[in-house]
């Protein structure tokens, strides 16, 4: 199941990347050869501090969640986790450098058609819904999907995306079926809490 998620999400990463470099064109300049991969480190999971607020002072919001949560960073991305290390909301930034605000409405509009598509073609996902929201006072969109896990079971995955200060921020949260995990209870609440600083 969690190597379910982690492709969900590598999907989204792959979508952005993918609309980024549609839209912005010359946004990623060619880099030299490199004369090997270099290992990147496993990130280590670090308890959610007492008052149960993280904040990512790098890229400015705020996300609270329940006691006994823990988050990772790994980049432009910080996962947090239910006390049994499970994954349940995540919080990708990806800055569109030399970009405006103005176009945000477009970024937007190419992303949310990405994720669909791909997320259709890679995992069988079902789209349910997209609507215009906000995410903590921005304009933003919100796209639901159905996702299949076994037999007839499945399981929704929720992400909210807007575009501010030249970066895209998302925000996903998963909603499982109660017997697959107890935890995931918070996982909304938790994606909600999101605040810009």
């Amino acid at each position: 199941m969690k190597s379910q998620r982690l492709l969900i999400i590598g999907v989204l990463v792959a979508a952005l990347a993918v609309v980024l470099a549609v839209l912005l064109p010359g946004l990623f300049s060619p880099q030299s050869p490199e004369p090997g991969p270099t290992p990147v480190p496993t990130p280590t999971p670090a308890p959610v501090p007492g008052n149960g607020t993280y904040i990512n002072a790098t890229y400015g919001y705020a996300v609270t969640c329940p006691e006994g949560w823990f988050y990772t960073e790994s980049g432009e991305s910080v996962w947090f986790s239910s006390p049994d290390k499970h994954e349940e909301v995540r919080v990708n930034t990806n800055p569109l450098p030399g970009q405006g605000t103005a176009d945000a409405e477009k970024v937007l509009e190419a992303l949310n058609a990405t994720y669909t598509e791909d997320l259709k073609a890679d995992i069988g996902a079902e789209w349910v819904s997209t609507e215009k929201t906000s995410l903590d006072g921005i304009p933003a969109y919100e796209s639901v999907y159905s996702v299949p896990i076994v037999d007839e079971d499945r399981y929704t995955f929720v992400i909210r995306y807007a575009v501010r200060d030249n970066a895209v921020y998302s925000v996903m949260h998963t909603v499982f079926p109660p017997e697959y995990d107890a935890y995931n209870v918070d996982a909304a609440p938790t994606a909600e809490s999101f605040r810009f600083l």
